[in-house]
């Protein structure tokens, strides 16, 4: 923390003619508002992702075999199974004819899956990117 004592203590230094000793002060405390700074950039990331970990424990369930994420009421997905449970990333599986394909590690899911049956695909909602997860 800063302590704002230092401000008063270099304000005196230089109004006793010592500008050597109150820059040096100075520059301490400008040194520790630095890493305050940074401490407080990291921390702020830190709170992101634990934000990006609760959203995704609210939000995120599996269905019929495969991952969905509902944002806004709108069912996203499906996103690979293998990928979310192997490497913690959301990748959206892609139409490929009757089958399902994801690619990422490349795992196809066919149509005498009993999900994929039942599975259509928004164009649109398939533009959406891709949803990185470290988990």
């Amino acid at each position: 923390m800063l302590d704002y004592r230092r401000f008063k203590e270099i304000n005196d230094l230089f109004a006793q003619g010592q500008p050597e000793k109150a820059r040096r002060l100075l520059m301490e405390v400008q040194s520790r508002c630095i890493a305050l700074r940074d401490e407080m950039n990291m921390l702020k990331i830190r709170l992101q992702t634990f934000e990006d970990i609760l959203y995704l424990a609210q939000n995120l369930y599996e269905e019929s075999g495969f991952y969905w994420l509902k944002t806004a009421g709108v069912k996203q997905g499906p996103f690979c199974p293998h990928c979310y449970e192997h490497e913690g990333g959301l990748i959206r599986l892609e139409k490929s004819g009757h089958a399902l394909h994801c690619p990422c590690c490349d795992t196809r899911y066919t149509h005498t899956s009993p999900a994929c049956a039942d599975i259509k695909i928004d164009r649109q909602a398939h533009q959406a990117k891709i949803i990185p997860f470290a988990g």
